[in-house]
């Protein structure tokens, strides 16, 4: 039986999936309204400046910025606020870059999803298709770590032990029972609403998870640098606060405190591919693509490139601070390893530090909720991005154009429950560590997509063949990248093609991943050709398709007038 504290935690939660659902009750007044394919998926592009802030914020801030992140600040300290420094400048990367001219081509074509903007600028439904093909690829992956973060934070939410186990029948899988009870109620909920509401049940919801987000943060550092044991130096100071922090994570390993971190994790060839990961690799996500073919107008995009920048440096610059202090707290007790003193693993930091720090359950569950909303926004619009590409660009562009509006709406709640349930099943059995297979999902989708869009977008010399082939180059050049790296540990640990500097990286990087043997570590890190991340190179390979096929091949002069009038 729960105890009341977590009956109180509950009670604060349950207040907030109202609020979520009754959004997405009144969501579906607005998608029926006028057309229903473009207000279910882009909300008829009627953002404003605050809600497309929020909506394109809270989407890119997702269950890894508050599950995976957390547990590495903690394994590796003080570095990783160089790791993700790029973030901040993320929106001058994505909705500068793109957002005027993507909503211009999108209004002038009629694009409802991002392979529409491909298929409708080129008249290519075998472009179009591919671009589905891919994001299924790369998104389905992502949201069964996203699901599995869900679940997690609602599992120590409601106090549930980790000890219990049941065997799902037909499977046969093993799960622990509060892990299953929190992923069941956050998978209902959220494809519940998502299905209802569609894209202005997302972009609303956006808006309550951001503040709830946001407020969460802020409170937990506040809360976190309070609650760091003062500590000694040895030149008889007496530390309080985030330095006592640092103090104590100097005590515990000094390269906690200093680059490239413990087990070399962030060599200057890494953090030059991370910088480029989190400012390009942005840009380059669909799901965040969507958001800007759906504002109102260019003042609605300046207002909220200001909100987005703000929010992002408040943010991360709270979450490293908040870890940092988590590992002061607990120095051992969350590291992996067969310890009497363990209480659970990494990607637990961040729902144990709310209950932790909270000075009341009704807050724990407020704070518990920044968190649980960040994971939600983000599978809201993975949802949609799936539903919409099975949708739109399968079935009425490809396999019925004439399908009635009745039937559409049909297909369109089916698909997005049907595919929220699938993903819910498949986290039955999650990844151990789910910031890698982000990184990995959010690699493989940004080399796809960013060179080929920005290209199509700006250069008239852009061709359907160079599009295509830097879209498949792109994400073909990331997976071989971690394919290589996942066959070489396979046959030969160790070896040459690994190179010993890497090998090394990555058992320090993995060893202490629950479950995993250290032969078994290598199999999930891809090959780092040059000491650089594989985004490096898939970008460069997407950029060099593109423009070398293009300048080989004819572009069509009727689409380029269209889209480049004189």
């Amino acid at each position: 039986m729960m105890s009341s504290a977590s009956l109180m935690v509950m009670a604060a939660f349950a207040a907030y999936l109202v609020g979520v659902l009754l959004l997405g009750v009144w969501s579906h007044r607005l998608v029926a309204r006028g057309d229903f394919v473009k207000n279910y998926f882009v909300g008829g592009r009627q953002l404003g400046p605050w809600v497309l802030a929020f909506s394109v914020a809270t989407t890119a801030i997702s269950g890894g910025t508050f599950a995976g992140f957390p547990s590495l600040i903690y394994s590796k300290g003080w570095v990783l606020a160089l790791w993700i420094a790029g973030y901040m400048v993320v929106p001058l990367t994505a909705m500068i870059l793109l957002g005027k001219r993507l909503n211009q081509v999108a209004r002038v074509s009629g694009a409802v999803t991002v392979p529409d903007v491909f298929r409708d600028r080129y008249q290519s439904p075998t472009l179009g298709l591919v671009c589905t093909g891919v994001i299924f690829v790369f998104i389905l992956a992502n949201m069964v770590a996203q699901f599995k973060a869900g679940g997690t934070v609602l599992k120590v939410a409601m106090g549930l032990p980790s000890d219990w186990l049941v065997t799902l029948p037909l499977l046969g899988w093993r799960v622990e029972a509060g892990y299953l009870i929190g992923l069941v109620i956050f998978s209902l909920t959220v494809i519940a609403y998502t299905t209802y509401g569609g894209f202005w049940a997302v972009t609303w919801t956006d808006v309550l998870e951001g503040t709830v987000k946001i407020i969460g943060v802020i409170l937990l550092a506040v809360l976190a640098v309070a609650s760091v044991p003062a500590v000694s130096t040895p030149d008889g100071q007496t530390l309080t606060g985030l330095g006592a922090a640092t103090e104590r994570l100097r005590q515990q390993d000094p390269a906690l405190i200093t680059g490239p971190g413990p087990g070399q994790f962030l060599p200057l060839g890494l953090a030059f591919s991370f910088f480029l990961m989190w400012t390009l690799s942005s840009a380059g996500q669909p799901s965040g693509m969507v958001r800007l073919m759906s504002f109102r107008d260019t003042p609605s995009l300046k207002r909220a490139l200001i909100v987005v920048c703000a929010y992002y440096a408040i943010t991360y610059s709270c979450l490293v601070i908040i870890f940092v202090c988590a590992r002061a707290i607990f120095p051992t007790e969350y590291l992996p390893g067969e310890r009497p003193e363990k209480l659970g693993n990494p990607d637990d930091i961040m729902p144990a530090m709310a209950r932790y720090l909270a000075p009341h359950p009704l807050i724990a569950g407020l704070l518990l909720a920044a968190p649980y909303a960040a994971v939600m926004s983000t599978v809201a619009a993975f949802l949609l991005m799936i539903s919409s590409g099975l949708v739109r660009d399968v079935y009425q562009r490809t396999i019925n154009p004439n399908v009635t509006a009745r039937t559409i709406k049909i297909i369109s709640y089916t698909a997005t429950a049907t595919v929220g349930l699938a993903v819910m099943i498949a986290a039955l059995n999650p990844p151990q560590y789910l910031q890698y297979l982000i990184v990995f999902t959010g690699t493989g989708q940004s080399c796809a997509f960013l060179m080929p869009m920005l290209l199509m977008l700006y250069w008239r010399r852009a061709t359907r063949q160079g599009v295509l082939a830097g879209i498949v180059g792109g994400a073909a050049t990331v997976l071989v990248l971690y394919l290589l790296g996942w066959l070489d540990a396979w046959t030969r640990p160790g070896s040459s093609l690994v190179g010993p500097a890497t090998a090394a990286r990555v058992q320090a990087n993995f060893a202490w991943v629950p479950g995993w043997g250290a032969d078994r570590l290598e199999r999930i890190a891809p090959i780092y050709v040059g000491d650089c991340d594989p985004l490096v190179w898939g970008m460069l390979v997407s950029l060099l398709c593109v423009v070398g096929v293009s300048l080989c091949t004819r572009p069509d002069p009727e689409q380029t007038r269209r889209y480049f009038p004189d």
